[in-house]
């Protein structure tokens, strides 16, 4: 069934300003973004796949037995907000995405085409991002600087709706770990109580401060 329409055509989409423009590698915030404009412009029916205009034309009874076709007010009201979507969906697209769907002409078809495309790349991207946490090297990289490279590995997981437990990122941290932070790796295994994310960051910030001063102590030229 059609969605209910009111006498006017605005949607005051346009009044929505899109702060993050789709590219390869954003859908997920993209989508959240977007979406959430459309409901709020009520003009979600018009991305639903059951989105479908009311008729066209409508048959009314003429002079005698006879029947016209005359034009459909409602059609033109709904096409009117259609396009409004579409196009509100087109100018949220970078350059480089927009080529692939420039040729869509209603807002259901490209709101489908949109997600379509990119289903598969988020599945491919969530793989990639375990991989990555899951073979990260803190290096010779500082606890702040590295914890910060994993919390965006797990922030782009959770933005993905793959959110990454704490006792499954506290492992990938504590693998990741040099030699040097055996002892530590060592007395958070040992814990009965399981460790927070933050504290891990803490313990680890002290641990290496306290190898910097040891550090220095032997060698004044070390920082």
């Amino acid at each position: 069934m059609s969605p209910t329409h009111s006498s006017s055509s605005s949607l005051g989409l346009a009044f929505i300003p899109v702060t993050e423009m789709l590219t390869q590698s954003n859908f997920q915030s993209w989508r959240v973004q977007v979406s959430s404009a459309i409901k709020r412009a009520q003009a979600a029916s018009f991305i639903r796949p059951s989105a479908t205009p009311p008729p066209e034309f409508l048959v009314a009874k003429g002079d005698g037995d006879t029947e016209d076709s005359i034009p459909n007010p409602d059609y033109d009201a709904w096409m009117a907000k259609d396009q409004q979507v579409l196009s509100y969906l087109l100018t949220s697209l970078s350059k480089d995405i927009l080529g692939h769907f420039n040729t869509e002409v209603t807002a259901t078809g490209a709101w489908a085409a949109i997600e379509g495309l990119f289903a598969t790349q988020s599945t491919v991207w969530i793989i990639a991002t375990h991989m990555a946490l899951a073979t990260a090297s803190k290096g010779t990289s500082r606890i702040a600087k590295y914890f910060g490279k994993i919390k965006g590995l797990v922030d782009e997981m959770t933005s993905a709706s793959k959110k990454i437990k704490d006792e499954e990122l506290i492992s990938y941290i504590l693998i990741s770990l040099d030699e040097p932070f055996g002892p530590m790796v060592s007395a958070v295994v040992a814990r009965v109580d399981p460790i927070s994310v933050g504290e891990l960051f803490t313990q680890l910030v002290s641990f290496e401060q306290r190898m910097d001063l040891c550090g220095s102590r032997i060698n004044p030229l070390l920082t």
